[in-house]
């Protein structure tokens, strides 16, 4: 039977002080963790809300862009034909950046190795 005062208490005793100690100062470290991460959080969902609302703002300027071209165009055609050049200025606007767009995706894909080289359009 051990003691009062022996050195395996006096041990246990330093080990339980040490644990102690070890928990309360991770506990301490990943608090302030959290809360970093939360303020990050808070941070991040309203650059993404300012984001969004860009991206609103824009899509009502494009929206304003569009209206005010075809009252142009409607000035100097009928309706039914500025609504028919402009759908087509659109569609090869469309067209041509999907294929710039394409074509710079498989020049990547090349450079990377990462896809096979195709053949045809």
């Amino acid at each position: 039977m051990p003691q009062s005062g022996t050195a395996g208490e006096h041990i246990a005793d330093a080990v339980e002080q040490v644990t102690r100690e070890a928990s309360e100062l991770f506990r301490d470290r990943f608090q302030g963790f959290g809360d970093g991460l939360r303020t990050a959080a808070r941070q991040a969902g309203a650059g993404g809300a300012l984001l969004g609302g860009a991206g609103v703002c824009a899509l009502l300027a494009v929206g304003s862009a569009h209206r005010a071209a075809l009252r142009t165009l409607e000035s100097a055609l009928h309706p039914a034909q500025a609504a028919a050049v402009l759908s087509l200025a659109y569609t090869a606007g469309a067209g041509a950046l999907a294929r710039l767009g394409r074509d710079r995706l498989r020049a990547v894909g090349r450079a990377s190795g990462a896809s096979p080289e195709r053949t045809g359009p």
